[in-house]
């Protein structure tokens, strides 16, 4: 063990430079570039305005008219989505609570219509939503 302190603190005094050693200065390679920029980037006097000058390109303001049609209907065909499962739950329940033949064939034809309903609703839904997305995230900005 002690060989082995001894083997380290040799190799740590070993490793450690000297002071009295002066720097190594690195030979200067890339004067001449560094000279070239400098001249590049030194101010310079501004240019004499033109006599004609070309005017700016217009940017034309992108319309959000589409986003906000697209989030409405995601929006809209939500609510009807929500109100016909609720109308269709209802008709389904009285249909199971029902004794008469001819009352439970127009409960369960409610709540088959109410269903149907639903299940448009939930798909126009789901293309508002994913048209908004579209045109919000992944439309170039033009």
């Amino acid at each position: 063990m002690i060989k082995i302190k001894t083997i380290c603190y040799g190799l740590v005094l070993a490793a450690v430079v000297p002071t009295w050693a002066e720097p190594l200065e690195l030979p200067r390679r890339l004067a001449l570039l560094e000279t070239a920029l400098a001249e590049q980037w030194a101010e310079r006097p501004a240019p004499l305005a033109r006599a004609k000058a070309k005017p700016a390109p217009r940017k034309e303001k992108r319309s959000r008219k589409k986003l906000y049609l697209s989030a409405a209907l995601a929006v809209g065909a939500g609510a009807v989505a929500y109100w016909s499962k609720q109308r269709a739950d209802a008709a389904y329940s009285r249909y199971l609570h029902s004794a008469s033949v001819v009352r439970q064939q127009r409960e369960w034809a409610e709540a088959k219509h109410f269903d149907r309903v639903t299940g448009a609703a939930f798909i126009g839904m789901e293309v508002g939503i994913v048209l908004s997305s579209y045109l919000l995230f992944f439309r170039s900005r033009s």
